[in-house]
């Protein structure tokens, strides 16, 4: 996969989690009954973003982007922009879950540069992509 590629799909990956994060916090807050619901929310989150994004990328016939790179993408993105954001956050407004889903864009943006990164010097011989 080439640059564009590698962060188009980091940004998807950011913003359907950070959407899928507004969701929950529309329909049941962010009161979930125990641990072990919460955990099982988050991770279950955390890889239908991944899978989403990856499924979408090949019905487009954009890329085949790897999992192995999309779930540390959406956990990261899931733990440092989203996680913080929706627990400091004011209220569920629409103007507050707008927030919320471009700081998981542009988490998804940031966590994506590393393996962009790599893939650009690791294929930088090959003119595949």
């Amino acid at each position: 996969m080439n640059l564009k590629h590698t962060f188009a799909t980091g940004a998807g990956t950011g913003a359907i989690l950070a959407s899928l994060v507004a969701l929950i916090m529309l329909t049941i807050g962010l009161e979930i009954p125990s641990f072990g619901a919460a955990l099982a929310v988050f991770l279950g989150m955390i890889i239908v973003s991944a899978f989403a994004v990856k499924k979408i990328s090949q019905r487009i016939g954009c890329c085949d982007p790897s999992l192995k790179q999309l779930i540390p993408i959406s956990f990261l993105t899931f733990i440092l922009p989203i996680l913080g954001a929706a627990f400091g956050a004011p209220n569920s407004d629409l103007d507050t879950l707008a927030i919320l889903i471009l700081l998981g864009t542009i988490g998804g943006l940031f966590w994506a540069t590393p393996f962009a990164l790599w893939n650009h010097f690791r294929n930088r011989g090959s003119d595949s992509d």
